[in-house]
Protein backbone atom coordinates (compact mmCIF):
# COMPACT_ATOMS: atom_id res chain seq x y z
CA UNK A 1 0.00 0.00 0.00
CA UNK A 2 1.47 3.58 -0.99
CA UNK A 3 1.08 6.61 1.46
CA UNK A 4 -1.09 9.27 2.15
CA UNK A 5 0.64 12.81 2.83
CA UNK A 6 -1.49 15.56 4.09
CA UNK A 7 -0.71 19.26 3.54
CA UNK A 8 -3.07 21.62 5.47
CA UNK A 9 -3.93 24.07 8.56
CA UNK A 10 -3.34 22.81 11.91
CA UNK A 11 -5.03 24.48 14.65
CA UNK A 12 -7.34 24.04 18.25
CA UNK A 13 -10.68 24.45 17.84
CA UNK A 14 -12.55 25.06 21.14
CA UNK A 15 -17.02 25.15 21.10
CA UNK A 16 -17.90 27.13 23.90
CA UNK A 17 -20.76 25.47 25.56
CA UNK A 18 -24.58 27.15 25.50
CA UNK A 19 -25.00 29.72 28.51
CA UNK A 20 -27.55 27.54 30.05
CA UNK A 21 -25.05 24.10 29.71
CA UNK A 22 -23.77 22.63 32.47
CA UNK A 23 -21.00 20.70 30.03
CA UNK A 24 -17.57 21.69 29.54
CA UNK A 25 -16.01 23.13 26.50
CA UNK A 26 -14.82 20.75 23.77
CA UNK A 27 -11.52 20.95 21.89
CA UNK A 28 -10.83 19.54 18.31
CA UNK A 29 -7.46 19.25 16.45
CA UNK A 30 -7.88 20.89 13.09
CA UNK A 31 -10.54 20.42 10.49
CA UNK A 32 -12.03 18.26 7.62
CA UNK A 33 -8.35 17.19 6.05
CA UNK A 34 -6.50 16.88 9.78
CA UNK A 35 -9.79 14.79 10.54
CA UNK A 36 -9.49 12.87 7.41
CA UNK A 37 -5.93 12.20 8.15
CA UNK A 38 -6.57 11.36 11.25
CA UNK A 39 -9.01 8.40 10.20
CA UNK A 40 -6.65 7.08 7.81
CA UNK A 41 -3.64 6.69 10.38
CA UNK A 42 -6.01 4.51 12.93
CA UNK A 43 -7.13 2.39 9.58
CA UNK A 44 -3.32 1.75 9.35
CA UNK A 45 -2.91 3.48 6.02
CA UNK A 46 1.06 5.13 5.99
CA UNK A 47 -0.14 8.79 7.39
CA UNK A 48 2.19 11.75 6.86
CA UNK A 49 1.33 15.40 8.04
CA UNK A 50 2.54 18.83 6.34
CA UNK A 51 2.23 21.66 8.31
CA UNK A 52 3.04 24.28 10.76
CA UNK A 53 2.28 24.90 14.62
CA UNK A 54 4.31 26.54 17.42
CA UNK A 55 6.78 25.20 19.39
CA UNK A 56 4.46 25.97 22.25
CA UNK A 57 2.13 24.30 24.64
CA UNK A 58 -1.15 23.93 21.85
CA UNK A 59 1.66 22.78 19.11
CA UNK A 60 2.39 20.36 21.71
CA UNK A 61 -0.69 19.03 22.17
CA UNK A 62 -1.81 19.41 18.51
CA UNK A 63 1.34 17.07 17.70
CA UNK A 64 0.49 14.42 19.95
CA UNK A 65 -3.24 14.07 18.76
CA UNK A 66 -1.39 13.52 15.24
CA UNK A 67 0.84 10.83 16.54
CA UNK A 68 -2.07 9.09 18.80
CA UNK A 69 -3.55 8.69 15.78
CA UNK A 70 -0.81 7.42 13.78
CA UNK A 71 0.50 9.98 11.80
CA UNK A 72 4.34 10.72 11.05
CA UNK A 73 5.03 14.47 12.31
CA UNK A 74 8.64 14.77 11.45
CA UNK A 75 7.20 17.00 8.06
CA UNK A 76 5.51 19.87 10.91
CA UNK A 77 7.67 23.26 10.69
CA UNK A 78 7.83 24.00 14.86
CA UNK A 79 8.37 27.48 14.24
CA UNK A 80 9.62 29.40 17.30
CA UNK A 81 7.99 32.91 16.16
CA UNK A 82 4.56 33.15 16.45
CA UNK A 83 1.54 31.12 18.51
CA UNK A 84 -0.44 27.97 17.49
CA UNK A 85 -3.34 28.97 16.49
CA UNK A 86 -6.49 29.14 18.64
CA UNK A 87 -9.96 28.99 17.43
CA UNK A 88 -13.04 29.82 20.02
CA UNK A 89 -16.68 29.39 19.07
CA UNK A 90 -20.04 29.40 20.81
CA UNK A 91 -21.98 25.89 20.25
CA UNK A 92 -24.93 28.09 19.58
CA UNK A 93 -25.43 31.47 17.55
CA UNK A 94 -23.61 33.43 14.97
CA UNK A 95 -20.30 31.66 13.84
CA UNK A 96 -19.27 35.07 12.86
CA UNK A 97 -18.59 35.99 16.28
CA UNK A 98 -15.67 32.85 16.73
CA UNK A 99 -12.81 34.54 17.79
CA UNK A 100 -9.31 33.22 16.73
CA UNK A 101 -6.11 33.88 17.65
CA UNK A 102 -2.61 33.27 15.47
CA UNK A 103 0.34 34.38 14.86
CA UNK A 104 2.47 33.16 12.11
CA UNK A 105 5.72 34.05 11.65
CA UNK A 106 6.44 36.25 8.41
CA UNK A 107 8.68 33.91 6.65
CA UNK A 108 6.57 31.28 4.29
CA UNK A 109 6.38 27.46 5.88
CA UNK A 110 9.56 25.65 5.51
CA UNK A 111 8.88 22.08 6.91
CA UNK A 112 11.54 18.65 6.08
CA UNK A 113 9.66 17.65 2.73
CA UNK A 114 9.04 14.03 3.06
CA UNK A 115 10.02 11.70 0.04
CA UNK A 116 7.17 10.84 -2.29
CA UNK A 117 7.10 7.69 -4.30
CA UNK A 118 4.78 6.79 -7.22
CA UNK A 119 1.28 5.93 -6.50
CA UNK A 120 1.63 8.20 -3.05
CA UNK A 121 -1.31 10.08 -2.43
CA UNK A 122 -0.88 13.86 -1.38
CA UNK A 123 -4.00 15.88 -0.09
CA UNK A 124 -3.96 19.55 0.28
CA UNK A 125 -6.64 22.16 1.17
CA UNK A 126 -7.84 24.50 4.01
CA UNK A 127 -6.42 28.10 3.82
CA UNK A 128 -3.05 27.45 4.32
CA UNK A 129 -2.53 26.26 0.29
CA UNK A 130 -3.87 29.79 -1.09
CA UNK A 131 -2.36 31.83 1.76
CA UNK A 132 0.00 33.85 -0.60
CA UNK A 133 2.61 33.62 2.27
CA UNK A 134 3.00 29.65 1.50
CA UNK A 135 1.41 29.19 -1.68
CA UNK A 136 4.65 29.06 -3.82
CA UNK A 137 6.27 25.96 -1.11
CA UNK A 138 3.37 24.02 -1.44
CA UNK A 139 3.40 24.74 -5.04
CA UNK A 140 6.68 22.76 -5.24
CA UNK A 141 6.02 19.94 -3.44
CA UNK A 142 3.07 19.25 -5.45
CA UNK A 143 5.18 19.56 -8.94
CA UNK A 144 7.41 17.10 -7.35
CA UNK A 145 4.86 15.25 -6.39
CA UNK A 146 3.20 15.29 -9.56
CA UNK A 147 6.85 14.30 -11.34
CA UNK A 148 7.30 11.03 -9.15
CA UNK A 149 3.94 10.29 -10.16
CA UNK A 150 1.55 10.18 -7.02
CA UNK A 151 -2.08 11.43 -7.03
CA UNK A 152 -2.98 14.89 -6.12
CA UNK A 153 -6.08 15.86 -4.37
CA UNK A 154 -7.31 19.16 -4.06
CA UNK A 155 -9.94 20.13 -0.99
CA UNK A 156 -11.01 23.57 -2.32
CA UNK A 157 -12.10 25.02 0.82
CA UNK A 158 -10.95 27.97 3.44
CA UNK A 159 -11.87 29.44 6.57
CA UNK A 160 -14.08 32.48 5.15
CA UNK A 161 -12.97 34.06 7.83
CA UNK A 162 -9.88 34.26 6.35
CA UNK A 163 -10.88 35.55 3.04
CA UNK A 164 -12.04 39.02 2.90
CA UNK A 165 -13.21 38.54 -0.54
CA UNK A 166 -13.15 35.32 -2.62
CA UNK A 167 -11.60 36.72 -6.01
CA UNK A 168 -8.49 37.87 -4.29
CA UNK A 169 -7.83 34.26 -3.41
CA UNK A 170 -8.73 32.88 -6.76
CA UNK A 171 -5.85 32.97 -8.74
CA UNK A 172 -4.06 30.79 -5.74
CA UNK A 173 -7.64 28.21 -6.30
CA UNK A 174 -6.69 27.84 -9.71
CA UNK A 175 -3.16 27.31 -9.17
CA UNK A 176 -4.21 24.11 -6.80
CA UNK A 177 -7.48 23.00 -8.95
CA UNK A 178 -4.69 22.91 -11.76
CA UNK A 179 -1.94 19.99 -9.96
CA UNK A 180 -4.79 17.89 -8.87
CA UNK A 181 -5.44 14.87 -10.55
CA UNK A 182 -8.47 14.37 -8.43
CA UNK A 183 -11.09 17.47 -6.85
CA UNK A 184 -12.94 16.94 -3.62
CA UNK A 185 -15.37 19.45 -2.86
CA UNK A 186 -18.80 19.48 -0.54
CA UNK A 187 -21.84 21.45 -2.19
CA UNK A 188 -21.16 23.72 0.19
CA UNK A 189 -17.57 24.58 -1.44
CA UNK A 190 -18.79 25.20 -4.67
CA UNK A 191 -21.30 27.39 -3.12
CA UNK A 192 -18.30 29.67 -1.92
CA UNK A 193 -16.31 29.30 -4.60
CA UNK A 194 -19.07 29.71 -7.63
CA UNK A 195 -22.46 31.23 -6.29
CA UNK A 196 -25.71 30.50 -7.70
CA UNK A 197 -24.21 27.32 -9.46
CA UNK A 198 -24.94 23.44 -9.16
CA UNK A 199 -22.47 20.66 -8.67
CA UNK A 200 -22.30 19.63 -12.44
CA UNK A 201 -22.58 23.28 -13.49
CA UNK A 202 -19.43 24.24 -11.35
CA UNK A 203 -17.23 21.47 -12.34
CA UNK A 204 -17.95 21.53 -15.90
CA UNK A 205 -17.97 25.25 -16.54
CA UNK A 206 -14.96 25.46 -14.02
CA UNK A 207 -13.34 22.75 -12.62
CA UNK A 208 -13.23 20.41 -16.15
CA UNK A 209 -11.02 22.72 -17.31
CA UNK A 210 -8.15 22.44 -14.97
CA UNK A 211 -8.95 18.19 -13.70
CA UNK A 212 -11.26 16.00 -15.10
CA UNK A 213 -12.07 13.91 -11.98
CA UNK A 214 -14.15 15.79 -9.18
CA UNK A 215 -16.12 13.76 -6.15
CA UNK A 216 -18.72 15.90 -4.64
CA UNK A 217 -20.03 15.32 -1.78
CA UNK A 218 -23.95 16.23 -0.93
CA UNK A 219 -24.71 15.96 2.98
CA UNK A 220 -28.07 17.45 2.79
CA UNK A 221 -29.58 14.39 0.33
CA UNK A 222 -26.53 11.87 1.22
CA UNK A 223 -25.48 11.16 -2.21
CA UNK A 224 -22.17 11.32 -3.77
CA UNK A 225 -21.62 12.28 -7.27
CA UNK A 226 -18.47 11.22 -9.19
CA UNK A 227 -17.66 13.34 -12.79
CA UNK A 228 -14.79 11.96 -15.00
CA UNK A 229 -14.45 14.26 -18.17
CA UNK A 230 -17.89 13.77 -19.97
CA UNK A 231 -18.90 11.04 -17.45
CA UNK A 232 -20.71 11.07 -13.97
CA UNK A 233 -21.74 8.41 -11.30
CA UNK A 234 -23.99 9.15 -8.31
CA UNK A 235 -24.05 6.61 -5.25
CA UNK A 236 -26.50 7.21 -2.47
CA UNK A 237 -25.54 6.61 0.72
CA UNK A 238 -26.69 4.91 3.70
CA UNK A 239 -28.56 7.21 6.41
CA UNK A 240 -26.39 8.39 9.38
CA UNK A 241 -26.28 9.81 12.79
CA UNK A 242 -22.90 11.79 11.87
CA UNK A 243 -23.15 15.61 11.63
CA UNK A 244 -21.62 16.85 8.52
CA UNK A 245 -18.22 17.25 9.58
CA UNK A 246 -17.61 13.47 10.56
CA UNK A 247 -19.30 12.61 7.74
CA UNK A 248 -18.04 14.22 5.29
CA UNK A 249 -13.87 13.44 6.64
CA UNK A 250 -15.28 10.34 6.59
CA UNK A 251 -15.94 10.08 3.00
CA UNK A 252 -12.46 12.25 2.49
CA UNK A 253 -10.18 9.64 4.46
CA UNK A 254 -12.07 6.69 2.78
CA UNK A 255 -11.23 8.01 -1.07
CA UNK A 256 -7.59 8.80 0.23
CA UNK A 257 -7.86 5.27 1.29
CA UNK A 258 -9.14 3.77 -1.89
CA UNK A 259 -6.45 5.82 -3.80
CA UNK A 260 -3.23 4.49 -1.78
CA UNK A 261 -4.64 0.88 -2.75
CA UNK A 262 -4.27 1.83 -6.17
CA UNK A 263 -8.45 1.64 -6.59
CA UNK A 264 -8.86 3.96 -9.50
CA UNK A 265 -12.50 3.04 -10.49
CA UNK A 266 -15.38 5.99 -9.77
CA UNK A 267 -17.76 3.08 -7.69
CA UNK A 268 -15.23 1.83 -6.05
CA UNK A 269 -13.55 5.45 -4.66
CA UNK A 270 -16.92 6.32 -3.87
CA UNK A 271 -17.83 2.79 -1.85
CA UNK A 272 -14.66 2.95 0.09
CA UNK A 273 -15.81 6.49 1.53
CA UNK A 274 -19.24 5.34 1.72
CA UNK A 275 -18.35 2.86 3.84
CA UNK A 276 -15.64 4.73 5.52
CA UNK A 277 -17.99 7.98 6.34
CA UNK A 278 -20.49 4.89 8.09
CA UNK A 279 -17.45 3.53 9.77
CA UNK A 280 -17.45 3.46 13.97
CA UNK A 281 -14.22 5.40 13.67
CA UNK A 282 -15.59 8.56 11.58
CA UNK A 283 -18.21 9.15 14.57
CA UNK A 284 -15.90 9.19 17.40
Amino acid sequence: MNKAIFIGELSLNVTLPSSDSSSMAATRVGDRLVKAAMLDGEMGVETIFVGETAADAVGDHIISALEKSGIGTGSVDRFTEGASPVRISAATGDDSRAVIHSAYPGEPVNPIWPRVNEGDVAVYGSYMVIDKRNHSAITELLDHARARKAETVYLPYFDVRQVSRTTRVMPEVWDCLEAASLVIATTGDLAVLFPGEDAETAFRGHILFYCRRCLVLDYASLTMRFFDGDESWTLRCHPTENDEFHWTAGAIAGAVRALTEKVNDPDDIMAKANETAHSILSDQ
